[in-house]
């Protein structure tokens, strides 16, 4: 079956389940990207030591004795059930509950799930396809895109790559934003949660944080951090 699914500026785009034979090599979704792709078609580079990385990472925003209570029964229900679910069992049980500790609607932005995005980034070249999570400005449609969600069965797929993924839907918000700033990330793989951050072409990656142990205090933390971040990044843009 063939579906068309529209984004905010009205263009359509084709969508059926043999995307990679039908898709130009020049109209490539998000899905089929790998890292190297990334990075050797927008010339980007891994940073080992990133500061803004580190700013964000080290900017955890405290949980309270209750929600710690709360958290460690989610991390106990993810470590007996992490090798039984599928990705949208997982979606549902578990990350969906780590996210409602943080409160991303806001007057000026707000959560989007399932939502497509496209950008021509170059002549005769379009990055797109549909984002699992993302916070941006926006009510009925995202506008700007500053934070990204991926997420993943319980085990890495050899044919996926979610790095290489969740770095093409950055290089398009890149492109789809009104002013430079960082893009900010994570991708989830069962237990693992990494963040990302791309900023101009260079991107750096977390080390990952285990959502089976206290870690999972962390993880909420970097999210509620990530807010912060976002409030100042979309209230400093210039008037329109």
């Amino acid at each position: 079956m063939i579906s068309q699914v529209s984004n905010q500026h009205g263009s359509k785009i084709n969508q059926n389940s043999q995307t990679r034979q039908q898709t130009s090599d020049n109209y490539e979704a998000f899905s089929q990207w790998t890292k190297q792709d990334v990075e050797e078609e927008f010339g980007l580079s891994a940073v080992l030591d990133s500061p803004l990385l580190q700013s964000w990472l080290n900017g955890v925003q405290e949980v309270s004795e209750e929600e710690s209570l709360r958290l460690r029964r989610l991390s106990e229900k993810l470590r007996n059930h992490v090798h039984d679910w599928n990705e949208e069992e997982l979606k549902i049980y578990f990350i969906a509950f780590v996210l409602d500790f943080i409160d991303f609607y806001q007057p000026s932005y707000r959560p989007f799930l399932e939502r497509e995005l496209s950008v021509n980034y170059a002549e005769g070249k379009k990055l797109w396809g549909i984002v699992d999570f993302l916070v941006a400005s926006g009510t009925q449609f995202p506008k700007e895109p500053v934070f990204f969600l991926h997420e993943y069965k319980k085990q890495l797929d050899t044919s996926n790559d979610p790095l290489g993924q969740l770095l093409a839907e950055m290089v398009a918000a890149q492109a789809i934003n009104s002013r430079l700033h960082p893009v900010y990330g994570a991708y989830v793989i069962g237990r693992h949660w990494y963040f990302v951050i791309l900023d101009g072409k260079h991107y750096a990656e977390s080390l990952a944080y285990d959502a089976t142990k206290d870690e999972i205090k962390q993880i909420v933390g970097i999210l509620r951090s990530t807010q912060v971040l976002i409030d100042t990044m979309l209230q400093s843009r210039p008037a329109c």
